[in-house]
């Protein structure tokens, strides 16, 4: 399965005419454990976004085109993109100035995570389509949720947000 996520990556460039930078193995070992220790409960889980450790910092929504809100929040600025480890072990760097969204329109990706090189967010998208958000990334979402929920906008679940309390 690796070869075809590196493949669907691939794919995913040459028709946005984008470019990504690949982090070396060794970089890519340590910068994959320096996520886990921040953000999750060990890293021998099949699925990382099952297992975060403060279950209280992250507020998640459940759309199958949540992901192409992100935009909005990265701005067009440097980010990292990686997978599950079994789905691709590497660690890639999407450079400033491009849009993650155009990327993942062209791509096949279920489940996917990104932060930066601070580490000061994390987000997920799953194959069940939630979006997941932790770090700066927490008060984004739940923005952007409540914003869309003044217009009638409900989740997959049916679920309104314009309860919620921002702080």
């Amino acid at each position: 399965m690796i070869n075809s996520m590196k493949e669907i990556l691939v794919d995913a460039l040459k028709s946005t005419g984008y470019r990504m930078e690949d982090m070396t193995q060794l970089q890519s070992i340590f910068f994959r454990e320096k996520i886990i220790n921040s953000y999750f409960e060990g890293s021998k889980h099949r699925y990382l976004w099952e297992h975060f450790k403060n279950i209280d910092e992250i507020f998640s929504v459940r759309d199958s085109k949540a992901w192409a809100w992100l935009d909005d929040f990265l701005e067009g600025k440097e980010t990292i993109i990686f997978f599950e480890k079994s789905d691709d072990p590497n660690i890639y760097i999407f450079p400033e100035e491009q849009s993650i969204v155009r990327f993942l329109e062209e791509s096949y990706i279920d489940d996917f995570y990104l932060t930066n090189e601070k580490l000061e967010f994390l987000i997920c998208f799953n194959d069940h389509d939630y979006l997941i958000a932790t770090g700066t990334a927490e008060t984004w979402l739940k923005k952007k949720a409540l914003e869309l929920s003044k217009t009638g906008w409900r989740d997959m679940d049916g679920k309104s947000y314009l309860h919620l309390e921002l702080s």
